[in-house]
């Protein structure tokens, strides 16, 4: 029985030491002071960059989508058109070929065409509009 005792004895002795050691900012580190003294300087930081990854337009969507750009082969992300838009997704096209997009949320063909003519083709000049119908697409002209 007294070596049980004795065993929880220390062990609440230790786990006291242990947190007046900790609260006091730790017996076994350096003071706070001389760690920030002791980082060196590195190069000065580099006008960060914004990288946005595609992601895969849904394959069955139903309704409008904006198509800012089209290739025959995946665009680089650093392509500036990437750079005007945000939330861009890519279609790879049946037929071969790749169509990045923009959802549109719109009531009616006219709006959304509207929408394209005033705000999305001064920044992209072969912006079309298309039309979705469980995944099928088809090009909306004017």
């Amino acid at each position: 029985m007294k070596m049980n005792a004795l065993h929880t004895l220390f062990i609440l002795g230790a786990i006291s030491f242990g947190q007046i050691a900790f609260s006091q900012g730790g017996l076994a580190f350096e003071p706070e002071a001389s760690i920030i003294t002791s980082i060196k300087p590195s190069a000065p930081a580099t006008k960060p960059t914004s990288v946005r990854f595609h992601k895969r337009f849904p394959q069955l969507f139903t309704g409008y989508a904006i198509e800012i750009a089209a290739s025959t082969y995946p665009m680089d992300r650093a392509n500036p058109i990437f750079q005007q838009f945000g939330n861009v997704l890519y279609d790879k096209l049946a037929e071969g070929g790749y169509s990045y997009l923009i959802m549109a949320n719109f009531s009616s063909k006219e709006s959304a065409l509207e929408f394209v003519n005033n705000v999305v083709k001064p920044k992209a000049e072969h912006a079309k509009l298309i039309q979705y119908n469980e995944g099928n697409r088809k090009v909306i002209r004017e």
